[in-house]
């Protein structure tokens, strides 16, 4: 079966407005990430994308934070991804790995 990515479908503009248009190439029609980009820049991008998916505010143990990723990747290195989202402060946990939350300083994307 043949991926269709969201950038190559026209229905993608209406069915997912809230994926930004530079992350479209990554992401499939479900809003999975597809391709993990290999440029830090765009790596950035696909982790506001991802952590723009946790609530402000709320409390999540490791295995939400895991199971919420394993959602949107396709991939199934999602400990690795979620590494990445709390080395760069998207999220924010505690020491022992106990308690997860989305950091204060996620920036909001506009389209």
């Amino acid at each position: 079966m043949e991926k269709t990515y969201v950038q190559h479908d026209p229905r993608a503009r209406t069915a997912f407005p809230a994926i930004p248009a530079d992350i479209r190439r990554y992401v499939d029609l479900a809003g999975r990430v597809v391709i993990w980009p290999a440029r830090r820049s765009m790596k950035l991008h696909i982790l506001a994308y991802l952590a723009a998916l946790f609530e402000p505010e709320q409390i999540y143990s490791e295995k939400e934070v895991n199971e919420l990723l394993a959602r949107y990747l396709a991939c199934e290195d999602y400990a690795t991804v979620r590494r990445d989202l709390c080395d760069f402060h998207y999220l924010e946990r505690e020491r022992d790995d106990s308690r997860y939350w989305r950091g204060e300083e996620v920036p909001t994307r506009s389209l």
